[in-house]
């Protein structure tokens, strides 16, 4: 079996939190953030962190940068824009719905951003705050990021060195990076995501359970072969391997594993990787190769193989009423699904075809939102109208990189 190296807890990774000027969507300073007309600050709360101020409605931003790091966002709810900064070249990015998280070019550094806004979700009840952004730090980074987040514990995995490193999210929220484990492994195409206070890993060949502080969960362990990728639902976190899914669900005294094969052999290029969803829904969609999209339901514990006119580059599964959709297909449409209905809605072209490999979709309960790499736009795509051009908003720098922030 191939196995993890945990290396020792390093109490605080290099950075130091920095309040800059040029990173802050809503000003700077020491002092609380004064509520807005209608909102009342909380001193205290689920997901509150000192300067926040609790709303009543989710605080949604479009953050963009270029590929020499200079940061925007636009506020969705006014539609208004800032310029938020510099971070220094930028080879990759990924976001958790507050932070972002940028590898540098060349090599070397990862930094974070809070972007000021987020959403805790308590199942029965959801927390909006919003707060001044910053960059929190940096840490030692190589290759691609891919990045996801509990309420206790935000998770980094690089592809290109096998690498992960789990961060304290507690301390985030305060500005500190603060490393919980650093674990080291071979270079594969996996994931590092947490399950409540403890985390799911991949190796080269297989799925385990760790603790929050990285050591292995004993006898917690599944095959899968050549993992790629994972994704949490509202359910667990789902792995994908080649002969259908491995689900990670938590127990009373850990994690447990469930295999959810494909209901026939699926060829390489028809598998589905790298699932995505809208956060919290308990389902995950992939492209399917040539053949359309898999949708898989971890609730119920089964795949669906929707055929579609075009073959799809993204898809998000949306929401749970219907079982919506979302994705952007080859001739670069933003198009809306169901299981039973196939297409139901497309927009027209709307992305450069030759550009599809730098287009990130978006996915919130209302609308989607793409990066126009060709054209320097932003697009919001009313996907529950007939898929309707809501707004189109103009990218102050080249989109090459794009997170949907305060959900």
């Amino acid at each position: 079996m191939h196995r993890l190296a945990r290396t020792r807890r390093r109490p605080i990774a290099r950075g130091v939190p920095v309040c800059a000027a040029a990173l802050l969507l809503a000003g700077c300073g020491t002092d609380p953030a004064e509520p807005a007309d209608g909102a009342a600050a909380t001193p205290g709360g689920h997901g509150y962190v000192a300067g926040a101020e609790e709303l009543g409605e989710p605080q949604l931003q479009l953050a963009y940068l270029d590929e020499a790091g200079s940061v925007h966002g636009v506020d969705l709810l006014t539609g208004e824009s800032a310029t938020l900064g510099e971070v220094g070249g930028v080879a990759a990015v990924a976001g958790d719905g507050r932070f972002l998280f940028a590898a540098s070019q060349p090599a070397g550094e990862l930094t974070v951003v809070d972007t000021g806004t987020w959403t805790v979700d308590h199942g029965d009840h959801v927390h909006y705050y919003r707060a001044p952004a910053r960059v929190v730090g940096s840490l030692d980074w190589s290759g691609e990021v891919r990045a996801s987040s509990s309420e206790t514990l935000t998770a980094l995995f690089s592809p290109d060195t096998g690498t992960g490193v789990v961060l304290d999210r507690a301390a985030l929220g305060r500005g500190e990076v603060r490393e919980v484990a650093r674990l080291r492994g071979e270079p594969h195409d996996g994931a590092l995501v947490p399950l409540g206070d403890r985390l799911v890993a991949t190796t080269a060949g297989s799925v385990v359970g760790l603790d929050g502080d990285g050591e292995p969960l004993p006898g917690v362990e599944a095959a899968c072969a050549e993992p790629r990728g994972g994704s949490a639902t509202r359910v667990g976190v789902v792995v994908s391997c080649t002969d259908g899914a491995v689900l990670a669900t938590e127990t009373d005294g850990g994690i447990a594993f469930e295999r959810i094969p494909y209901p026939a052999a699926v060829p390489a290029g028809e598998r589905a990787t790298h699932f995505a969803n809208r956060p919290g829904r308990p389902a995950v969609a992939a492209p399917a190769g040539q053949r359309g999209v898999w949708l898989l339901d971890t609730r119920a514990r089964s795949w669906q193989l929707i055929p579609t006119e075009t073959p799809w580059v993204r898809a998000v599964a949306a929401d749970d009423d219907q079982d919506r959709v979302v994705g952007v297909d080859a001739t670069g449409r933003v198009v809306v699904l169901t299981p039973g209905g196939g297409t139901t809605a497309a927009t027209e072209p709307l992305l450069p075809m030759d550009r599809l490999d730098d287009v990130v979709l978006e996915v919130d309960a209302d609308r989607a939102y793409v990066n126009d790499p060709g054209s320097g736009r932003l697009l919001e795509v009313d996907y529950a109208d007939g898929a309707r051009l809501a707004r189109t908003f103009r990218a102050e720098v080249a989109p090459a990189h794009l997170a949907e922030t305060g959900r």
